[in-house]
């Protein structure tokens, strides 16, 4: 299996394709906070559906409203097709 890390250039690239894709500004800076906020929890670990999983019952144990968990994992979900391992989502 690839190593599954993501690098700055690669949350650039991201954030440009956002752009290109004519998303609004609220929604680049949402999308790129809530990538942001992943890569915060996932420290060393490898992307894998997994530890996806285990970042949606982290924010169930914050206590975020479903909805918002779902506006944020929709974010991850975004970047994570733009990277090719939508096997993650």
């Amino acid at each position: 299996m690839e190593e599954r890390k993501i690098t700055q250039a690669q949350i650039e690239s991201y954030h440009q394709h956002l752009i290109r894709e004519e998303k609004s500004t609220a929604t680049v800076e949402k999308y790129l906070r809530d990538a942001r906020a992943f890569l915060s929890f996932l420290g060393n670990q490898m992307i894998s559906k997994e530890v996806v999983i285990a970042y949606k019952k982290e924010l169930q144990i914050q206590e975020y409203a479903v909805r918002s968990i779902n506006s944020m994992l929709a974010s991850l979900n975004s970047l994570l097709d733009f990277l090719g391992w939508s096997d993650c989502k």
